[in-house]
C-alpha cells in the first residue's frame, strides 16, 4: 500500500460553512470550516451548548479567510 502524500492530495473544498447560535439576530460566527458536523461539534465544545443549539450557513472562501483570523 502506497501512502505517499503526493498520491493522495488534500481535496480542495469549494464549500465553507459558518456556525452560529440559533435565534441570534446578529448571526455572530462561532466557528468555520469545510465539514458541517465538525464545525457544530467545535462550536458546542467552545460554548458548552448542545449541538442542536446551532445553525449553519454556507459562506464564501473570502469570508472564511476573513473570519479565520478572529475565530482560531
Amino acid at each position: 500500500m502506497n501512502t505517499s502524500p503526493s498520491l493522495h492530495p488534500k481535496p480542495d473544498f469549494d464549500a465553507f460553512y459558518c456556525a452560529y447560535i440559533k435565534g441570534d439576530a446578529a448571526k455572530e460566527p462561532i466557528t468555520t470550516g469545510e465539514s458541517i458536523p465538525a464545525i457544530i461539534a467545535k462550536a458546542a465544545e467552545k460554548t458548552g451548548r448542545p449541538r442542536g443549539d446551532f445553525d449553519v450557513e454556507e459562506i464564501s472562501r473570502e469570508r472564511r479567510e476573513k473570519l479565520k483570523q478572529f475565530l482560531f
